[in-house]
């Protein structure tokens, strides 16, 4: 049995519609441990005590991936709107020789998400694209022009995908897994 990570911030949450004690690691490292209403919190720290190794894992992915952002430069705003520009470029570019046509795209400022594509084939973009090589980013627009067709993960949505990368899509989405994001304004 591992025993629990030291100097690592836990909070427990209670919540009503959790059916199993779940530990989540957020991107500013704290240790969310939810807890099923009728849950005993001494069972909620036994399993994080059992859950050590599996935590200090995750912990140190997400060092890496801060690595990785410290590396990235500054940019100015122009700068910036320079880069945005370029990607909306390309993903225009994209969507047209594919015939996969997009509502509207913006850039948003997310923790956790690279992109998302709505029901209405409206594009999000996340800001932190700017600081990837240009590979992941193509990667990222074609990822999120594939859900105009399939709006899940399905093995289609993965074979399109794949087609649109010259068969690098797996190995595009594992790299990806190590790139962190800027917290930006």
């Amino acid at each position: 049995m591992s025993s629990a990570p030291q100097n690592v911030n836990i909070s427990y949450r209670r919540s009503g519609r959790a059916r199993y004690l779940r530990i989540s690691v957020k991107p500013d490292g704290a240790v969310v441990v939810t807890v099923p209403k009728r849950a005993a919190i001494a069972e909620a720290e036994a399993f994080v005590r059992s859950k050590g190794a599996w935590i200090q894992k995750h912990l140190a992915k997400l060092q890496t991936r801060q690595a990785v952002v410290n590396e990235q430069p500054e940019l100015s705003d122009a700068e910036l709107n320079t880069a945005q520009e370029d990607l909306f470029a390309r993903l225009a570019v994209f969507s047209e020789r594919y015939e996969l046509p997009y509502n509207r795209a913006a850039f948003r400022c997310q923790k956790t998400k690279w992109g998302s594509c709505s029901s209405r084939d409206n594009i999000s973009l996340n800001i932190n694209m700017v600081y990837l090589p240009r590979h992941l980013q193509d990667y990222l627009l074609l990822h999120e022009l594939c859900h105009i067709r399939h709006k899940n993960h399905s093995k289609d949505f993965w074979a399109l995908l794949d087609c649109y990368c010259g068969g690098k899509a797996k190995q595009y989405a594992k790299e990806l897994r190590n790139q962190g994001m800027k917290i930006r304004r």
